[in-house]
């Protein structure tokens, strides 16, 4: 629990983050201004994440895991990285 949270208020302060859902379970969803680009990048930098873009009502949401500090703190590092 205080990994996610921790995860959550970290992702809360990332300019590109629209809104950050609340979540009981081990993965966050997360809106974000580019959503499939995101994506992309996370992707390619060894991150696995889910888009649910093409879900209803999930339009432009990326689903993140919550992980060990390490993992929590290379998905911050790695979404900070992203040029839109």
């Amino acid at each position: 629990m205080a990994l996610r949270e921790a995860l959550i208020t970290e992702l809360k302060t990332l300019p590109l983050t629209q809104k950050v859902f609340p979540s009981d379970a081990n993965f966050i969803l997360l809106r974000v201004t580019d959503a499939p680009g995101l994506y992309k990048h996370l992707v390619e930098n060894g991150i696995i994440v889910r888009d649910r873009s093409k879900v209803l009502l999930c339009e432009g949401c990326l689903r993140i895991t919550v992980g060990t500090p390490e993992e929590n703190e290379n998905i911050i590092r790695v979404i900070k990285m992203y040029k839109a």
